[in-house]
């Protein structure tokens, strides 16, 4: 019995040995379980009139392809990856699509409309798109009449080949030298003749921006900003010591003020006061650079005494280099540097001075924008969390709108359907109540009458914000509408006195004001408060 049960065990080993070598089985836990990926097709057209197509797929992943022919009359054909298949139209517009599996049976699919005409393409129009940040970047797309394809020549060989287009797509090319290219577009179709146009471009060397710098997205709560037109600055009292050796221009471009440095090797900032950066994590700043090689950054504390070389002053500076990958030349660069990483610095409480320096030094040109900390761990309110201050103006000097504090009219309209996304309503704080504007693009009030405001001086507003620095307000009167910036401090109640004045300087009579007006369609979608709306002397 023994013998027997061993013979059985030797046979099944036996069996299994030989049924693997008989199968190969494949692990597909090991693999990279997806679809294909970049799943394309090379078109090619014989121009003899006969309207025979080729096509070869190409993708990622793939082991064979399904053509779908577009045509009822035409089966499909399975091929494997780097084979090509062929077949013979009719004139026509036909769908091809092709259906790549992978060797987990994951699918992708790539359709191109493809048109048959023994015709000549006709009214060829192409685009070509030239990147402003890096004019060697260009696409190019084109479109014609009886076409099935498109050869692209971009002119910088001599004998080059030319790179497929189909129509409705693009392709994309970079010039490695400056100077003049002909872009030269050939529309093929199934027959002989061809139709061919051409674009002269330049591709430059960018010495200078062409578009401002990307504006910041950091809760203007969170910020301590030196230098940006989306925040409240603090005072600095200069942007070139007289120590620097760099000259510097204020510009503006497409309307954002920025800082150009020419020349530089280092240039020292100092702020109006001492900077108490201690509960912010990062420095941020946007350079832009079409020569540096490398850019510096160094922060210097002046101590608790507040001066230079006083004993307790400590500095440290961060280096970033080309070569490593640390900023790209000839584009915006946001560069959010972590505190920690200026590890010299004992404190950050007094930081009196940033000094910047580039390499080359003296032959860099380095353009700025948005210096500032902030705190990376800032935890932003959605609501204020104490009421705005009772107003202190005596009430016979006051004609008011919204306040608990006074007597306001009766017909007055918060919240007019003038087709606004901005949601209203009024909420309580501190058992004061206050209007709550959300999702704002733009709201009215309306008085419900006509208000001489000539009798008084100012109007003021309380407002609150975790969304906006900067809101416009407007007087409307029987005479026009005219806007003032409201400027918003963060998170926090702001009290704005506006003379009136402001808006009559502007133009109009402020002598039958019927509605109020408040327009963020700049940054739509935003929330804020007010509180204690009122004229007064």
């Amino acid at each position: 019995m023994k013998i027997l049960k061993l013979l059985f065990a030797l046979t099944a080993v036996f069996t299994v040995f030989m049924a693997c070598e008989d199968e190969t089985v494949t692990n597909y836990a090991l693999q990279d379980i997806s679809a294909p990926q970049n799943v394309t097709a090379n078109f090619s057209i014989a121009q003899d009139d006969t309207g025979m197509l080729t096509i070869t797929p190409a993708g990622e992943g793939a082991s064979t392809f399904t053509i779908n022919w577009g045509d009822e009359q035409k089966s499909e054909v399975i091929i494997d990856a780097g084979q090509s298949a062929s077949t013979v139209f009719e004139e026509g517009e036909y769908l091809v699509r092709v259906t790549a599996t992978g060797a987990t049976g994951l699918t992708s699919e790539y359709s191109q409309l493809v048109t048959i005409s023994f015709r000549a393409p006709e009214n060829l129009i192409i685009s070509v798109n030239q990147s402003a940040s890096n004019p060697a970047n260009v696409s190019v797309s084109a479109e014609a009449d009886f076409a099935t394809l498109f050869d692209v020549y971009f002119g910088e060989e001599e004998n080059e080949e030319p790179l497929q287009l189909m129509p409705g797509g693009s392709i994309s090319y970079e010039y490695q030298e400056l100077g003049n290219y002909i872009i030269r577009v050939v529309a093929k179709g199934a027959g002989s003749a061809t139709t061919q146009t051409t674009e002269t471009i330049t591709v430059y060397e960018v010495t200078s921006p062409l578009a401002a710098a990307p504006s910041p997205t950091k809760k203007a709560a969170s910020v301590i900003s030196l230098f940006s037109d989306v925040y409240t600055n603090i005072e600095m009292r200069t942007w070139r010591t007289d120590w620097s050796d760099a000259s510097l221009t204020d510009i503006n471009i497409e309307g954002n003020a920025t800082k150009q440095y020419d020349a530089l090797n280092f240039v020292g900032v100092e702020p109006a006061n001492p900077i108490d950066a201690s509960s912010m994590t990062h420095f941020n700043i946007d350079v832009w650079t079409g020569s540096s090689t490398q850019l510096r950054f160094k922060l210097v504390d002046f101590g608790p005494n507040g001066t230079y070389d006083g004993g307790d002053d400590s500095e440290h500076e961060v280096v970033l280099n080309l070569d490593n990958g640390d900023f790209t030349q000839a584009t915006w660069v946001t560069l959010n540097i972590p505190l920690s990483a200026f590890t010299g610095l004992n404190e950050r409480v007094h930081i009196a001075q940033l000094i910047y320096s580039a390499g080359p030094a003296g032959q860099a040109t380095v353009y700025m924008d948005n210096v500032y900390f902030n705190n990376e761990n800032y935890v932003s309110l959605s609501a204020p969390a104490t009421a705005a201050a009772n107003p202190v103006d005596a009430a016979s000097t006051v004609y008011s709108v919204f306040s608990d504090a006074y007597s306001d009219p009766a017909n007055v309209n918060y919240f007019p359907n003038w087709g606004q996304s901005t949601t209203y309503e009024q909420v309580s704080i501190n058992s004061n109540q206050v209007i709550k504007y959300g999702n704002a693009n733009y709201e009215g009030i309306d008085l419900g009458e006509e208000v001489d405001a000539s009798e008084y001086a100012f109007v003021h507003i309380d407002i609150w914000s975790a969304d906006y620095t900067t809101i416009p307000f407007f007087i409307i009167d029987t005479s026009g509408e005219r806007p003032v910036d409201l400027a918003v401090n963060a998170e926090q109640w702001t009290s704005i006195d506006i003379p009136l004045s402001a808006f009559t300087d502007q133009g109009i009579s402020v002598e039958n004001v019927f509605q109020f007006k408040f327009d963020v369609q700049f940054n739509s979608g935003g929330t804020f408060f007010i509180d204690n709306l009122y004229f007064h002397n």
